[in-house]
């Protein structure tokens, strides 16, 4: 167990040390992934918002599997996992071999990159792969994890155990705090290799207990998953009135709806998504957009959400987007807003 203060010196913890107690210098991670803001976390990220920064060059990036935008313009419904073919048939044999490679880093949902939620099996077969060649898996659950997605931590939706589970943003209600728990070579592979001189505070950690004493005996992993599907319910009826709307998705209260100009070109409105998220604001409701098009709108209340209020969001994004839509945002309006 390792104890730090965000999710960006977490993530820093992998690419720091596994790469020491493995002896091989390279790392894998994702298109769209947002891992954070420090040197090592930001170069296993694949996030618009880091283009502008020249990381380490021992990461290499592979496409997210993201159905809805397939890298290999497959159907869902005819997909044969292509994006680990790639992984295996050209990037270990060409840029990044397999011997060298020390851990494949994944988000269990890919949050910023759009709210994307792997196939069951993508997730199955990735955890064959690396043991296949002896490589670590490491799961990111900064965003996810501790319930939100009706699961403790997202992972558990799939039948895979990660050798690295990376923790932070809620586990100590919002005192700094995060977390590495993996396996005990990795952790113990150096002395003072990573560590912070507040890290780990009783403070924060009687947060962190405090937090998971709610979390746990008041049944929020449960609601959270009971709210979720009431929100897809509700969006799924906006999405049969609005065309605008392309895409519903997600677990438990992590969800996303991706919005589209054209359902079958499938062009990003990310223009319109701003709106929405600004004209939402301007009526009660806090939104926040994602993805590498910046036109999710993604949706993760508190996990004491309750219908009433998950009614009142609905009926205010009904009315922001049929705002936006009859151009009652202007550019000019929202334009100091949008941008990430």
């Amino acid at each position: 167990m390792w104890f730090g203060l965000s999710g960006s010196d977490a993530n820093d913890c992998i690419a720091k040390m596994v790469p020491l107690a493995t002896k091989r210098n390279r790392i894998i991670s994702y298109f769209g992934a947002y891992h954070g803001q420090t040197m090592g976390s930001l170069s296993m990220s694949g996030h618009t918002a880091q283009a502008k920064f020249v990381g380490s060059g021992n990461v290499v990036k592979i496409p997210n599997p993201y159905c809805y935008r397939c890298a290999f313009n497959k159907n869902r419904e005819d997909c044969k996992l292509d994006c680990l073919q790639f992984l295996e048939e050209h990037v270990f044999k060409t840029v990044c071999p397999p011997e060298d490679t020390a851990v494949i880093i994944v988000e269990a949902m890919q949050c910023d990159g759009g709210d994307v939620v792997p196939p069951a099996e993508y997730m199955e077969e990735l955890e064959k792969i690396c043991k296949k060649y002896g490589i670590l898996l490491a799961c990111d659950e900064v965003k996810i994890g501790i319930g939100r997605t009706g699961k403790l931590f997202g992972f558990e939706h799939f039948n895979l155990t990660p050798d690295a589970v990376v923790f932070g943003k809620p586990i100590a209600s919002g005192m700094p705090l995060s977390g590495v728990v993996a396996r005990k070579e990795v952790l113990d592979a150096g002395i003072a290799t990573h560590l912070f001189t507040t890290a780990g505070c009783p403070v924060s950690t009687a947060a962190a207990n405090a937090t998971l004493d709610v979390i746990l005996n008041e049944g929020l992993i449960q609601n959270a998953l009971e709210m979720g599907e009431y929100i897809k319910s509700g969006l799924n009826e906006l999405m049969d009135r609005y065309e605008l709307i392309g895409d519903i998705r997600g677990k438990g209260l992590l969800i996303g709806a991706e919005l589209v100009r054209c359902r079958d070109t499938k062009e990003p409105a990310d223009k319109e998504t701003a709106k929405i998220v600004y004209r939402a604001f301007q009526k009660g409701l806090i939104l926040f957009y994602v993805g590498i098009n910046s036109n999710v709108l993604e949706f993760t209340p508190p996990l004491t959400m309750n219908r009433k209020d998950a009614d009142r969001g609905l009926q205010i994004l009904d009315e922001s987007i049929s705002d936006v839509l009859k151009g009652k945002v202007s550019d000019e309006e929202m334009s100091r807003y949008a941008g990430w």
